[in-house]
Protein backbone atom coordinates (compact mmCIF):
# COMPACT_ATOMS: atom_id res chain seq x y z
CA UNK A 1 0.00 0.00 0.00
CA UNK A 2 1.47 3.58 -1.20
CA UNK A 3 1.81 6.57 0.79
CA UNK A 4 -1.09 8.03 -0.97
CA UNK A 5 -3.37 5.39 -0.58
CA UNK A 6 -2.93 5.47 3.31
CA UNK A 7 -2.75 9.04 3.20
CA UNK A 8 -6.25 8.84 1.24
CA UNK A 9 -7.35 6.08 4.28
CA UNK A 10 -6.55 8.54 7.07
CA UNK A 11 -8.72 11.03 5.28
CA UNK A 12 -11.58 9.13 5.29
CA UNK A 13 -11.29 8.27 9.10
CA UNK A 14 -10.80 11.83 9.37
CA UNK A 15 -13.96 12.52 8.15
CA UNK A 16 -16.38 10.22 9.32
CA UNK A 17 -16.70 8.37 6.09
CA UNK A 18 -15.34 5.25 7.41
CA UNK A 19 -15.19 3.60 10.77
CA UNK A 20 -12.27 1.43 10.24
CA UNK A 21 -9.60 0.80 7.70
CA UNK A 22 -8.90 -2.45 6.29
CA UNK A 23 -5.87 -1.35 4.48
CA UNK A 24 -4.69 0.49 7.94
CA UNK A 25 -3.81 -1.68 11.08
CA UNK A 26 -2.25 0.08 14.32
CA UNK A 27 0.31 -1.58 15.64
CA UNK A 28 -0.36 -3.34 19.45
CA UNK A 29 2.01 -1.97 21.75
CA UNK A 30 3.69 -5.30 23.29
CA UNK A 31 2.61 -6.02 26.88
CA UNK A 32 5.74 -6.77 29.06
CA UNK A 33 5.19 -9.08 32.11
CA UNK A 34 7.42 -8.36 34.80
CA UNK A 35 8.57 -10.93 37.43
CA UNK A 36 10.23 -10.93 40.69
CA UNK A 37 13.17 -7.60 41.56
CA UNK A 38 11.59 -6.32 38.34
CA UNK A 39 8.17 -6.02 39.46
CA UNK A 40 8.65 -4.90 42.91
CA UNK A 41 11.16 -1.89 41.32
CA UNK A 42 8.41 -1.24 38.92
CA UNK A 43 6.07 -0.72 41.26
CA UNK A 44 8.28 1.56 43.40
CA UNK A 45 9.17 3.80 40.58
CA UNK A 46 5.25 4.63 40.13
CA UNK A 47 4.15 4.78 43.54
CA UNK A 48 7.58 5.48 45.94
CA UNK A 49 5.98 8.93 46.97
CA UNK A 50 3.42 7.17 48.39
CA UNK A 51 5.27 4.54 49.80
CA UNK A 52 7.50 7.51 51.60
CA UNK A 53 4.22 8.71 52.77
CA UNK A 54 2.52 5.47 54.16
CA UNK A 55 5.97 4.99 55.87
CA UNK A 56 6.13 8.14 57.27
CA UNK A 57 2.59 8.07 59.39
CA UNK A 58 3.04 4.17 60.46
CA UNK A 59 6.01 5.07 61.92
CA UNK A 60 4.14 7.69 63.80
CA UNK A 61 1.85 6.09 64.94
CA UNK A 62 3.68 3.07 65.75
CA UNK A 63 5.60 5.71 67.93
CA UNK A 64 2.46 7.04 69.60
CA UNK A 65 1.36 3.76 70.49
CA UNK A 66 4.56 2.52 72.35
CA UNK A 67 5.39 5.79 74.01
CA UNK A 68 1.76 5.35 75.51
CA UNK A 69 1.91 1.67 76.32
CA UNK A 70 5.20 2.44 78.24
CA UNK A 71 4.58 5.28 79.67
CA UNK A 72 4.74 4.97 83.58
CA UNK A 73 1.85 7.41 85.09
CA UNK A 74 3.28 8.90 88.60
CA UNK A 75 2.08 7.88 92.13
CA UNK A 76 2.25 11.37 93.11
CA UNK A 77 3.16 14.94 91.02
CA UNK A 78 6.01 17.23 92.18
CA UNK A 79 5.99 20.94 91.04
CA UNK A 80 9.62 22.62 91.31
CA UNK A 81 8.73 26.99 90.80
CA UNK A 82 11.62 28.64 91.23
CA UNK A 83 12.26 32.70 90.65
CA UNK A 84 15.66 33.00 92.19
CA UNK A 85 17.63 32.82 89.08
CA UNK A 86 20.57 30.96 90.64
CA UNK A 87 18.30 28.17 92.10
CA UNK A 88 16.63 27.71 88.94
CA UNK A 89 19.73 27.43 87.01
CA UNK A 90 20.50 24.52 89.19
CA UNK A 91 17.51 22.94 89.64
CA UNK A 92 16.97 21.94 85.27
CA UNK A 93 20.38 19.47 85.99
CA UNK A 94 18.88 17.86 89.60
CA UNK A 95 15.29 16.93 87.90
CA UNK A 96 16.36 12.91 88.01
CA UNK A 97 18.11 13.04 90.80
CA UNK A 98 15.05 14.75 92.68
CA UNK A 99 12.84 12.42 91.20
CA UNK A 100 14.76 9.39 92.71
CA UNK A 101 14.94 10.96 95.70
CA UNK A 102 11.27 11.55 96.43
CA UNK A 103 10.46 8.18 95.42
CA UNK A 104 12.43 7.22 98.52
CA UNK A 105 9.69 8.63 100.28
CA UNK A 106 6.48 7.58 98.25
CA UNK A 107 4.43 4.54 98.40
CA UNK A 108 2.93 2.85 95.31
CA UNK A 109 -0.54 4.63 95.78
CA UNK A 110 -1.58 3.33 92.31
CA UNK A 111 -0.58 -0.63 92.72
CA UNK A 112 1.00 -0.55 89.51
CA UNK A 113 4.27 -2.49 91.16
CA UNK A 114 6.59 0.42 90.93
CA UNK A 115 6.87 3.83 92.39
CA UNK A 116 7.25 6.62 90.10
CA UNK A 117 7.17 10.64 91.00
CA UNK A 118 6.47 13.30 88.46
CA UNK A 119 8.64 15.95 88.80
CA UNK A 120 7.68 18.88 86.82
CA UNK A 121 9.93 22.35 86.70
CA UNK A 122 8.82 25.88 86.30
CA UNK A 123 11.46 28.52 86.16
CA UNK A 124 9.96 32.09 87.22
CA UNK A 125 13.64 33.53 86.70
CA UNK A 126 14.24 37.02 84.68
CA UNK A 127 13.94 35.96 80.70
CA UNK A 128 15.81 37.78 77.84
CA UNK A 129 13.35 35.72 75.80
CA UNK A 130 9.84 37.35 76.43
CA UNK A 131 7.78 34.03 75.08
CA UNK A 132 9.82 31.55 77.32
CA UNK A 133 8.77 34.07 80.48
CA UNK A 134 5.26 34.05 79.16
CA UNK A 135 4.60 30.38 79.11
CA UNK A 136 6.34 30.11 82.55
CA UNK A 137 3.66 32.65 83.99
CA UNK A 138 0.99 30.81 82.31
CA UNK A 139 2.00 27.29 83.50
CA UNK A 140 1.94 29.03 87.25
CA UNK A 141 -1.55 30.08 86.52
CA UNK A 142 -2.84 27.19 85.26
CA UNK A 143 -1.28 24.90 87.88
CA UNK A 144 -2.98 27.55 90.41
CA UNK A 145 -6.24 26.51 88.91
CA UNK A 146 -6.22 23.02 87.39
CA UNK A 147 -3.19 21.84 88.97
CA UNK A 148 -2.64 18.16 90.06
CA UNK A 149 0.39 18.51 91.40
CA UNK A 150 0.20 16.96 95.75
CA UNK A 151 3.80 18.43 96.58
CA UNK A 152 5.54 22.01 95.56
CA UNK A 153 9.41 22.47 95.97
CA UNK A 154 10.34 26.13 95.84
CA UNK A 155 12.10 29.12 96.74
CA UNK A 156 10.22 31.83 98.85
CA UNK A 157 9.63 33.99 95.27
CA UNK A 158 8.38 31.00 93.94
CA UNK A 159 5.76 30.08 96.53
CA UNK A 160 4.76 33.10 96.63
CA UNK A 161 4.03 33.62 93.04
CA UNK A 162 2.30 30.14 93.43
CA UNK A 163 0.14 31.20 96.15
CA UNK A 164 -0.55 34.55 95.05
CA UNK A 165 0.62 35.70 98.25
CA UNK A 166 -1.86 33.41 99.81
CA UNK A 167 -0.04 30.99 102.11
CA UNK A 168 -3.53 28.97 103.56
CA UNK A 169 -3.10 27.04 99.86
CA UNK A 170 0.01 25.45 101.54
CA UNK A 171 -0.58 22.92 104.77
CA UNK A 172 0.54 23.91 108.04
CA UNK A 173 3.43 21.97 108.63
CA UNK A 174 4.22 23.24 111.42
CA UNK A 175 0.76 22.45 113.31
CA UNK A 176 1.18 18.89 111.98
CA UNK A 177 5.31 18.40 113.40
CA UNK A 178 5.94 20.66 116.26
CA UNK A 179 9.11 19.02 116.83
CA UNK A 180 10.58 19.03 113.27
CA UNK A 181 13.54 21.60 113.62
CA UNK A 182 13.66 22.22 109.85
CA UNK A 183 9.93 23.21 109.74
CA UNK A 184 8.93 26.65 109.96
CA UNK A 185 5.17 26.71 109.71
CA UNK A 186 4.46 26.13 105.80
CA UNK A 187 7.88 25.17 104.71
CA UNK A 188 10.35 21.97 105.50
CA UNK A 189 13.31 23.52 104.24
CA UNK A 190 15.17 21.09 102.30
CA UNK A 191 18.77 21.86 103.19
CA UNK A 192 20.30 19.78 106.21
CA UNK A 193 16.85 17.65 105.96
CA UNK A 194 18.27 14.15 104.80
CA UNK A 195 16.64 14.97 101.44
CA UNK A 196 19.35 16.63 100.10
CA UNK A 197 21.90 14.34 100.44
CA UNK A 198 19.56 11.61 98.93
CA UNK A 199 18.89 14.45 96.29
CA UNK A 200 22.97 14.56 95.86
CA UNK A 201 22.07 18.04 96.57
CA UNK A 202 24.31 17.74 99.84
CA UNK A 203 27.04 20.83 98.87
CA UNK A 204 25.08 23.15 96.46
CA UNK A 205 21.84 23.22 98.15
CA UNK A 206 21.02 26.27 98.62
CA UNK A 207 19.59 27.86 102.00
CA UNK A 208 16.12 28.95 100.05
CA UNK A 209 14.76 25.88 98.71
CA UNK A 210 11.27 24.14 100.57
CA UNK A 211 9.18 21.47 100.27
CA UNK A 212 5.44 22.43 100.77
CA UNK A 213 2.55 20.46 100.47
CA UNK A 214 -1.03 21.56 98.55
CA UNK A 215 -3.77 22.15 100.95
CA UNK A 216 -6.84 20.47 99.05
CA UNK A 217 -9.50 21.50 102.19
Amino acid sequence: MSYQDDKRELLKLKQGLIEESEKIHEEEKPVYELHGFKKVENFFYHYKWHVIVGVFFAAVVIFLAVNLLTKKYGDIRVLVVTKDAVNSSQIQYKTEELREAFELYCRDYDKSGYIYVDVYTIDLSESTDPQYSLAQTTKVMSEAMFGESQLYLVDKLGAAALSEDNDEVFVDLGALYPDCPFIDGRYLQIKGSGFDVNAQYYSACPEDLYLVVHNVS
